[in-house]
């Protein structure tokens, strides 16, 4: 089929990229710069003339726009994308049908692919892979809580912003709970890379596939390769049915054992060996549980060509002797403060311990996190399923606001914010926020009260202000007393791409047991 331009039947262009420049969709989407290109559609750089932001535009190709099946599947992208609202997963703003093109109106970001970060670096290291992995499979818990399968998880569906952010594209072939397939009986949808034994099957799928496709992504990353190769298609899909993977180790020694016994669950043939859950596998790379290692039972694995039997065995007894070392020095360290301590406590005249204003702040234990959102609308909360990331000492997960047009909210929305439960009543000496570096503002309050819902922050004055942060602060609270401290954002700084938000890697109180 020729292509034509837009609007103009019938005249020849030289390439799609000439020939769409310029054109407005819905009266005021405008393309102005070709971004990308895949098999089913065009990323544009666009114009929003209404809203006067930039904003990308998903084209689908033109000699497709005439197949049913392909207008359908590009539709259910939209519409299965514009259900999530979650910082993982890039966002759906508007879509539309002119002129003979079909469009989905997403957010613009400045954003590279993981398959373009692979083919640049090949190999990734363990720890970095470990943060691209978190962020995802909140990604993917947030699409699995929707009903969505997405179906093909694979680098060039993961962007990776220059802010830090990691984002999900593409779900153009997600399937909802109930939905009709879009495919004919017996063909394959997704990558065949990245497939899960189950889709090579033609099985019934669930969340459990899309864990195994990031877990044959997170294996490239990590070993410069995916687990299972061969000459064709059919030889990599037959490997996959029929033995288990090579362990990362094998192909590179530096992985470390904990990272790779991860993997080896997530890439179970039968989807009940892998994880249940994407809370599962992300528990389980943070290190939260023990995980079940390596291939079945009686397996001898087959070693790699391009390493030596002896590097993975030295690489082995290394980790295990460095591990010793350091328990042998923490535990010396442990008593050697114990002894101390005991020398050191002071003890009043009459025998008594010292009195709650003598002991020295220290970090207060936190019973539970909470988000506070009073005003929203719709189901409160803001990022519920996030909260306990500011609290989880792990720097690469995080708490996020949701997305807003204006840094200022909109309305009667004055601000959002996340507590700390503390476990006690405490005066609170001091507050460390790690976030994002958008020069945000906002307040913290320690408020004495049992629970965050309901607390009215009209009555209650601030323990302190923050203004303009640019990454981590350590704010003074002056010893105020209660059990909430509360994290309280009023403007969301600059924007992240064409919308603001704040992102919180941590959230911290230190001071000392309240008197009484």
């Amino acid at each position: 089929m020729d292509e034509t331009r837009a609007g103009t039947p019938g005249v020849p262009i030289a390439s799609t990229s000439a020939g769409l420049a310029g054109l407005v969709l819905a009266g005021r989407y405008r393309l102005d710069r070709l971004i990308g290109s895949g098999g089913m559609a065009q990323v544009w750089e666009a114009t929003d003339s209404v809203l006067g932001r930039r904003v990308a535009v998903k084209l689908l190709h033109p000699h497709l726009t005439s197949d049913a099946v392909y207008v359908q599947r590009f539709r259910q992208e939209a519409i299965a994308a514009a259900k999530l609202n979650d910082p993982g997963i890039v966002g759906v703003f508007d879509t539309c049908s002119d002129q003979g093109h079909e469009a989905i109106v997403m957010e613009l970001l400045d954003a590279t692919t993981l398959r373009d970060l692979l083919d640049e670096r090949h190999v990734l290291d363990a720890e970095t892979t470990e943060r691209i992995g978190l962020r995802l499979l909140d990604a993917i818990e947030a699409a699995h809580r929707a009903g969505l399968v997405h179906r093909d998880i694979k680098p060039s569906n993961v962007l990776l912003c220059s802010d830090g952010r990691v984002k999900i594209a593409d779900f153009g072939i997600a399937k909802a709970d109930g939905q009709t397939e879009l495919t004919q009986e017996g063909s394959l949808i997704g990558t065949a890379s990245y497939l899960s034994p189950e889709q090579l099957r033609g099985d019934e799928l669930d969340g459990r596939s899309d864990l195994y496709s990031l877990g044959v992504l997170l294996y490239e990353c990590v070993t410069g390769r995916i687990p299972f190769s061969g000459d064709s298609t059919a030889a990599v899909a037959l490997a996959r049915l029929h033995t288990p993977p090579l362990d990362p180790r094998q192909v590179r020694a530096d992985v470390p054992p904990h990272l790779a016994n991860v993997l080896m669950v997530a890439l179970a043939l039968e989807p009940d060996d892998r994880f249940a859950t994407a809370a599962d596998f992300r528990a389980a790379l943070m290190g939260g549980h023990a995980v079940v290692a390596g291939p079945p039972v009686g397996y001898e694995p087959e070693l790699d060509p391009y390493d030596d039997e002896t590097s993975f065995s030295r690489s082995e007894r290394s980790w295990l002797l460095r591990a010793l070392l350091i328990i042998l020095v923490g535990a010396a360290l442990t008593v050697a403060g114990l002894l101390l301590r005991e020398t050191q406590q002071p003890v009043e005249p009459n025998g008594t311990e010292p009195s709650t204003a003598d002991v020295e702040p220290s970090q207060l234990p936190i019973a539970r996190v909470s988000t506070f959102d009073p005003q929203g609308s719709g189901t409160r909360g803001e990022n519920d399923a996030q909260a306990s990331n500011v609290a989880d000492g792990n720097g690469s997960t995080a708490w996020s606001t949701e997305q807003y047009d204006q840094a200022d909210f909109f309305g009667e929305k004055t601000g959002v914010g996340v507590g700390l439960v503390l476990e006690s009543r405490s005066q609170v000496d001091q507050v460390r926020i790690a976030s994002s570096a958008n020069g945000w503002s906002g307040a913290i309050y320690v408020i004495d009260a049992e629970s965050i819902e309901g607390i009215d922050l009209g009555e209650l004055e601030p323990a302190a202000r923050v203004d303009d942060v640019q990454g981590t602060v350590t704010v003074d609270t002056g010893g105020a007393t209660g059990r909430i401290v509360l994290l309280w954002i009023t403007n969301l700084g600059d924007p992240s791409g064409d919308r603001h938000r704040v992102e919180v890697t941590a959230l911290e109180a230190s001071g000392r047991p309240a008197p009484g």
